[in-house]
């Protein structure tokens, strides 16, 4: 789905990165990690959670990668992809906030700009945006609606 124009009609309750999303479906998840906890209390909430389209494809290479390496089957990999394709996830155009990525990397130590993409994408939306990317934790935590999962 595209968040398109009208995205601000809804309650959008955070913005998710693929450190979060992964946790939610690879193969052999930890049911009672922090990043399924964040998962079962904003299914509860029951208001959209939105992230740029580059989601998909970060999610998607993770599951390959896992392939690759060993870590977990092909078969594994394609029933997580099946369940990333079905998360209830509001994908919102990469485009639309790039230049704001493009800013906060240069800001904050040439941290890479897909990292910065759900920054930018939270700030522009005004709510939390949940990652469990300890690098990217450090260099924006200090900003009030940067949080890890869990919290």
């Amino acid at each position: 789905m595209n968040a398109g124009a009208g995205w601000r009609r809804w309650a959008v309750i955070a913005v998710v990165d693929a450190s979060v999303v992964i946790d939610w479906i690879a193969p052999g998840a930890d049911p009672s990690s922090p990043s399924m906890k964040t998962l079962h209390r904003l299914i509860r909430a029951n208001d959209p959670v939105i992230a740029p389209e580059l989601l998909y494809v970060e999610c998607a290479s993770a599951l390959v990668a896992g392939v690759r390496s060993s870590r977990w089957t092909g078969s594994d990999a394609d029933s997580a992809y099946g369940l990333l394709v079905r998360l209830p996830v509001r994908a919102v155009t990469d485009g639309r906030y790039l230049d704001r990525a493009w800013e906060l990397s240069r800001r904050y130590d040439n941290h890479p700009v897909y990292d910065m993409l759900y920054a930018a994408t939270a700030e522009a939306v005004g709510t939390d945006f949940i990652t469990a990317d300890e690098t990217l934790l450090q260099r924006l935590g200090h900003l009030g609606w940067v949080q890890r999962p869990g919290t």
